[in-house]
């Protein structure tokens, strides 16, 4: 017999989480923007506010459906809800399922999908109707992937995936509809007595398809390229009062195609998008996690137009506080 199914000997863990926040800067205002929201109330939408605290509840589910010695089929899921308690437009649900087939240590195969269902952003001008009518802008992802994990050494493994990003805006944005495909791989290290780093790189290509027939709700093409670096730094012992803390580094470089006069808001603009992570962990028990994490985020944009670049560019500083707990439920 090669092997067999164990959905009924297997338990299923589950994880429970309860986050609560702050996010200064939700829709993600510029300098100028700010000072303009004061005699421009369309750009707030439904809020008075530019902040917001925000409550997130989560839920993931793992279950290993075949087992043979080393060799094991597993799929893990997970769903959450977000609630921007300052912001009634800014309410959604995200979620997703991976298949992993492992076959030993940093040793698998792994299927993605993950859906973020109408992410508001903000409110922006519908210039198709008027060039003083403000709409509310949201959008749904799809994301699909495929990576590998391999051990190199015995404190060194690499992941390289591929995937594949359907970014669909809700009307009457779908103008900027795009199909990202992108490719990414990291390098991680185990360091002795200290804990993790790693290196990774994602270089992606966006298509916008709403410029050409049969769909063209616009004659502009916002496809552009990015590349994207990012560094973590994990530090798992001799840490007094926790048991991990961490922080880390992402740069995405982004590099719009478009060149047409007509449409100064894409036409050779570039974006650097920096993330900073500080995050802690302690263990309360063996089933009980706490962690803060801070993040600072600052987007630097570069166009031929200033009033571009000072639009397009802002700073966001988000905290969290997080409570996760861990059960195993086998009804066996």
């Amino acid at each position: 017999m090669i092997g067999s199914f164990l959905t009924g000997s297997t338990p299923t863990e589950y994880t429970f989480s309860f986050s609560t926040g702050y996010d200064s800067n939700v829709m993600r205002f510029s300098d100028k923007e700010f000072d303009q929201a004061s005699f421009v109330p369309e750009l707030m939408g439904n809020t008075n506010t530019y902040d917001s605290y925000v409550l997130k509840i989560g839920v993931k589910a793992k279950k290993t459906i075949l087992k043979l010695k080393k060799k094991e089929l597993i799929i893990n899921s997970n769903f959450n809800l977000s609630d921007y308690r300052n912001n009634d437009d800014k309410k959604y649900w995200s979620g997703g399922v991976d298949l992993v087939y492992k076959w030993g240590s940093y040793k698998n195969i792994k299927y993605s999908l993950r859906h973020l269902d109408s992410y508001y952003l903000r409110q922006y001008l519908n210039k198709d109707i008027s060039p003083t009518l403000y709409s509310s802008c949201s959008f749904t992802d799809r994301n699909q992937s495929l990576s590998l994990t391999y051990k190199i050494k015995k404190r060194e493994w690499s992941v390289i995936s591929f995937g594949f990003l359907q970014r669909y805006y809700d009307k009457p944005f779908i103008e900027f509809d795009l199909d990202i495909l992108y490719v990414r791989a990291k390098q991680n290290y185990k360091i002795k007595n200290f804990g993790l780093i790693g290196f990774q790189f994602e270089t992606g290509r966006a298509v916008s398809k709403s410029n050409k027939p049969p769909i063209r709700p616009s004659s502009f093409d916002r496809s552009y390229t990015t590349s994207e670096y990012y560094i973590p730094l994990t530090i798992t012992k001799n840490i007094p009062l926790l048991n991990e803390m961490g922080l880390s580094f992402r740069n995405e470089i982004r590099k719009y195609d478009a060149e047409d006069f007509n449409d100064p808001l894409h036409s050779g603009r570039s974006h650097k998008d920096s993330k900073y992570d500080l995050w802690f962990k302690k263990k309360l028990s063996d089933d009980l996690l706490i962690k803060l994490s801070i993040r600072y985020r600052k987007r630097s944009t570069d166009s031929s137009y200033s009033w571009v670049t000072n639009l397009k560019s802002f700073n966001q500083l988000q905290t969290w506080f997080s409570i996760e707990w861990n059960i195993d439920y086998d009804r066996y």
